[in-house]
């Protein structure tokens, strides 16, 4: 195993340490539904700020530093008092860069322990409530599972979407359909088997 591997395994373990010990605590208090919209909110907002996103990764701020965003941040979103103190924590240990894997190993870790699976689902475009929701259940027919959606905007697909639950991926995006029909339409060996089927 290569280093980078190893650093990498540590750091998906160490993650996932800090998600499963957050939601403990939370759900010995009963307010997992609570953090739940806690957590949703900070990604988001880490979505929305490039500025927020170089504050928890890069080394160059103090761990003083970043105590102080998040706990603004914790007040401005009303975060539960388990949140706040579970960023304060992060944020002490020098943990912040570790955020995102945190918050995707939370996710994974509450879908495993509802009997949930995730699907990563990415977009070229928002879905709207109505989409999500038939989405969902298309999925749960095919799984026999609940399913949660962790929807990403990628607008690089063209249109459609790429949804992956574990190690299997559905790529029904534009930007793959169009690309298969650019090497059918190169090939010599079938010249004749293009059909407007590949693009719609």
């Amino acid at each position: 195993m290569s280093k980078s591997s190893s650093a990498s395994g540590a750091g998906t373990l160490l993650a996932s340490r800090y998600a499963a010990s957050f939601i403990d605590v939370a759900s010995q208090a009963g307010v997992l539904e609570t953090i739940y919209r806690d957590i949703s909110e900070l990604q988001a907002a880490l979505a929305d700020s490039a500025e927020l996103r170089s504050l928890v990764r890069s080394p160059v701020y103090g761990a003083k530093r970043q105590a102080e965003v998040m706990a603004e941040i914790s007040h401005a979103g009303k975060f539960h008092s388990i949140t706040a103190n579970f960023l304060s924590v992060l944020a002490a240990n020098r943990r912040l860069n570790a955020l995102d894997a945190i918050i995707r190993a939370f996710y994974l870790e509450l879908a495993k322990r509802q009997g949930e699976v995730e699907a990563q689902v990415r977009t070229a475009h928002p879905l709207t409530a109505e989409q999500e929701t038939r989405l969902s259940k298309e999925l749960a027919a095919k799984t026999g599972q609940s399913v949660r959606l962790v929807i990403d905007v990628d607008e690089s697909l063209l249109g459609g979407m790429v949804v992956t639950i574990g190690s299997q991926m559905i790529d029904d995006s534009l930007k793959t359909k169009l690309s298969r029909l650019q090497k059918a339409m190169m090939s010599n060996s079938h010249p004749h088997t293009v059909s407007l089927k590949e693009v719609g």
